[in-house]
């Protein structure tokens, strides 16, 4: 990969792909690689280039969005995703279609204060299908080692790096140190690890979902939501996509960091409820949501809300009492998972 390339550079292979910049909108902020919006046409493509030859991010989206694509053709595709203008793996773009008319999750609940059944069905149907399609035909998607994630925090919270020791700050060292010291929890995380080992149970995860990543696009009841960001896939657990959709929704109940996140049991159980029943419906038959599997999705919850706090910790370099809530409440799911699942989404449909 050619990266990271000058802005001349940049332009010219913009100019070989039919793109010119678009300066009229504004880029939405780059998580993990730089972002720009283009035009080609009278059509807006959003454009991703890496900034560096480490930043695999955007090879690894083009490549799993290139796997998954037949999965979202048709008028009855159950996966949507944002259609790819082109993939120039040579220089480390990626150029999608743009997605008029959208807002995520995250902005639709808050902004609504809704959180409907219908709306988790169609984002549980999907996921089922990606699971179930990848995982009874893996040779068409990827080899399960190409998405492994070797960076997964699953795996510093149970065996501490030295090189990401030494990142840690004051905050960060007390967090690692509170979950190491917490017996039972690490015994959970232990336990989800060895399930990630398991690769006959794997199947292609998205491996970043959350409300900020699905795309409301639309603003009637049955809107389409789309599936963004896919550079953190890999293959893996499936409880784990769940559960780390799911810790958006926990978190603001167990403890909301402004008003128009606060939602009720109800809300969050009806909504939790409708997604692993639509989840199950479109896995392989004899699929279950069995007690084993509920305990996975609730340890893997509190291992994201762990980690939405080590973010805390490394970026805001303290622990309010919101946070050590978290923190506390993560432990107790990954110690006692049992518990949990009625208070969560009650007996899946």
């Amino acid at each position: 990969m050619r990266a990271p390339l000058t802005d001349a550079e940049l332009d010219g292979r913009l100019h070989a792909l039919g793109l010119e910049r678009d300066e009229s909108v504004v880029a939405p902020p780059p998580s993990k690689n730089r972002t720009l919006v283009c035009k080609a046409g009278r059509k807006r493509v959003l454009v991703k280039v890496a900034d560096g030859p480490g930043n695999v991010g955007v090879l690894r989206e083009g490549s799993v969005l290139e796997r998954v694509a037949p999965l979202a053709q048709g008028s009855e595709a159950t996966l949507l995703l944002p259609e790819v203008y082109a993939f120039d793996p040579a220089h480390g773009l990626l150029a999608l279609h743009w997605l008029n008319g959208g807002e995520t999750l995250h902005h639709f609940h808050r902004r609504s204060g809704d959180y409907p059944r219908p709306l988790a069905r169609q984002v549980g149907k999907a996921l089922g299908y990606l699971h179930r399609m990848s995982r009874s035909s893996p040779s068409r998607f990827a080899l399960a080692d190409a998405f492994r994630d070797e960076s997964d925090l699953l795996d510093c919270f149970l065996r501490m790096r030295p090189d990401f020791y030494a990142r840690l700050s004051k905050v960060g060292l007390e967090l690692f140190g509170r979950v190491q010291a917490d017996q039972a929890a690490t015994s959970g995380l232990q336990a989800l690890w060895e399930q990630q080992q398991r690769e006959t149970e794997s199947c292609l995860l998205h491996g970043d979902l959350r409300e900020a990543n699905l795309l409301r696009v639309g603003r009637d009841a049955k809107a389409p939501v789309y599936f963004l960001d896919w550079e953190l896939s890999f293959w893996g657990d499936p409880a784990r996509d769940l559960g780390s959709l799911l810790s958006d929704y926990v978190g603001p109940f167990l403890a909301p960091e402004h008003p128009s996140e606060v939602l009720s049991q109800q809300q969050l159980a009806g909504f939790g409820r409708a997604l692993l029943g639509s989840y199950a419906a479109q896995r392989e038959s004899g699929f279950q949501v069995d007690d084993a599997f509920q305990e996975r999705v609730v340890r893997w919850v509190g291992t994201s809300l762990l980690i939405a706090v080590y973010g805390i910790s490394h970026y805001e370099q303290v622990l309010d009492d919101r946070a050590r809530l978290l923190a506390a409440k993560a432990l107790e799911m990954l110690a006692s998972p049992a518990r949990w699942p009625a208070i969560f989404w009650g007996d899946p449909e």
